[in-house]
């Protein structure tokens, strides 16, 4: 039997944690467990976290010292069965109340490698979404993306709450060993090492989780080019690390780009910024001729 598992990590979100945790243990459809990693948090966090755990027994708690986002999900390995649904949470976010019903009605499945679904951005102090339905509901499912992100960085994916994904490819994604790397966000690692590892992706339209809009994760955030250098550096290590463990060319063929190219559709292609099929070509052939001549 497939588990659903909400899988929480935490950092000082003493004013948020408690609407996180009202909005996942008041689901239509409940988690089979819900885990809790708390990153080393220094505010009241963790009294309000045990007021739940007093109520409820398939709420868990792994209390780590602070070492960043990417060390909660490494933590987490070893709270985590076999055959088990992982759904991600930001302890400042909050699944509206039908989120896994809608979920498991749209994928038609008890097990499926990684589905990624809309925001609904709140500003903090505002109600929060209390449904996740919001427009017509519709699984869109992906064939394998790896060439198209090993050789475009194609971004298939949403922000860290709205992802879920297998136990089986979880462990494979992590422990990932770059923890102390900052430059960017656990979602994107997830992102991209589902796609690099070969993950068929759903895309669940028509549905979204609350995001919380306040001061710690404003997405008009500006970055300098030091920090876009930073980010690339960090980004390109992780495919480094992921095509050497399991090794995957770091870099595809034309065919296997194109093929995937042709199986991603119109619609997707144009959402990820893919130029048409011959400029698309001429970039793959010029990136070929750089990479050769640097090695």
């Amino acid at each position: 039997m497939i588990k659903n598992i909400c899988l929480i990590n935490n950092y000082n979100n003493q004013k948020f944690i408690s609407d996180c945790l009202d909005s996942v243990f008041t689901q239509t459809h409940p988690f089979d467990q819900v885990i809790i990693v708390d990153d080393g948090s220094t505010d009241n966090s963790l009294q309000i976290i045990d007021q739940f755990l007093q109520k409820y027994t398939h709420l868990k708690l792994l209390k780590k010292i602070n070492e960043g986002q990417f060390s909660t999900f490494n933590a987490a390995l070893t709270l985590l069965p076999d055959k088990a649904q992982i759904f991600l949470l930001d302890g400042d976010d909050i699944f509206p109340r039908d989120y896994l019903e809608q979920v498991l009605r749209l994928v038609r499945s008890q097990h499926w490698d990684f589905a990624f679904c809309e925001q609904q951005k709140f500003m903090d102090g505002a109600l929060s979404p209390t449904s996740v339905v919001i427009g017509k509901t519709k699984a869109h499912k992906f064939s394998v993306t790896s060439a198209l992100t090993r050789s475009r960085q194609c971004w298939i994916g949403a922000p860290t709450s709205c992802l879920s994904l297998s136990s089986d490819l979880y462990k494979k994604i992590f422990p990932y060993p770059h923890i102390q790397d900052k430059s960017f966000w656990a979602d994107n690692l997830m992102i991209y090492a589902a796609s690099i590892l070969g993950a068929k992706k759903i895309f669940l339209s028509g549905i979204g989780i609350g995001w919380r809009v306040h001061a710690s994760n404003d997405s008009k955030k500006t970055y300098s080019s030091e920090d876009i250098e930073a980010r690339e550096r960090a980004i390109n290590r992780a495919f480094d690390w992921y095509c050497s463990k399991y090794q995957i060319p770091r870099y595809p063929g034309v065919v296997e780009f194109f093929r995937e190219y042709k199986l991603l559709g119109d619609y997707w292609r144009k959402r990820l910024d893919l130029p048409g099929y011959y400029r698309m070509l001429n970039r793959l052939v010029r990136a070929r001729v750089k990479q050769l001549f640097r090695s």
